[in-house]
């Protein structure tokens, strides 16, 4: 059975007419190894958000505190085993990771810059004002503010309801329970989002790979 290639990497098996798409194959690997990315970025972000929240409780039960480690841990194992699949599958298929952040460094370098600058601007505020307590609110509107075009640049829907839901529980933590621990609330819940998005976007990876 004769192997031939065209100049767009196609892989065609003459004789039978069954064409294997190695650019297709060069774009699942980008997909896997992509996904790792996220899952990685929201498995961290959610252990981050999440204990800002314990923080600010006082009294929290030591099952639950090693419930949280647990949960974080085997998220991030997970993720990396995800991300170091993608990268094996990117190197088998001779596609770039180079090639993979050159398509994306500059749209997520301004993002990550607006995000930043948002955060600076948060807190500056919370501190004029006086409201220490409504940082980690106002953080975390710009966080899920960011989420939103990080989805179309690492194509990825997760980020997008992730974004929305955040920003969706600080319009509610700032109304409907504004008496009770905002940096609690906005922090505890934000983990746990990212967390999903984390579970969905590995159970995502690990199907795509046949696992």
């Amino acid at each position: 059975m004769d192997l031939t290639f065209s100049k767009y990497r196609t892989c065609q098996y003459t004789g039978t007419g069954r064409r294997v798409g190695v650019e297709y194959q060069a774009e699942i690997a980008s997909a896997v190894y992509g996904r790792g990315i996220a899952a990685l970025i929201t498995s961290s972000a959610g252990f981050a958000w999440f204990g800002w929240g314990i923080a600010a409780l006082r009294g929290i039960p030591s099952a639950m505190l090693v419930a949280y480690l647990l949960a974080a841990a085997v998220l991030m194992i997970f993720a990396v085993k995800a991300l170091r699949r993608g990268k094996k599958m990117m190197k088998s298929q001779g596609a770039s990771r180079s090639e993979f952040w050159q398509k994306r460094r500059k749209a997520f370098g301004i993002v990550a810059v607006l995000e930043v600058v948002g955060c600076s601007i948060v807190l500056i505020l919370a501190s004029v004002l006086h409201r220490p307590d409504w940082a980690a609110v106002g953080i975390n509107l710009v966080v899920g503010l960011h989420f939103i075009p990080l989805g179309r640049i690492f194509k990825s829907a997760a980020y997008y309801w992730v974004g929305g839901l955040m920003v969706a529980w600080d319009i509610l933590t700032m109304t409907a329970l504004n008496s009770w621990n905002p940096t609690a609330a906005a922090a505890m819940a934000s983990g746990l989002i990212l967390w999903a998005a984390a579970i969905q976007t590995l159970t995502q990876s690990y199907r795509s790979q046949g696992w």
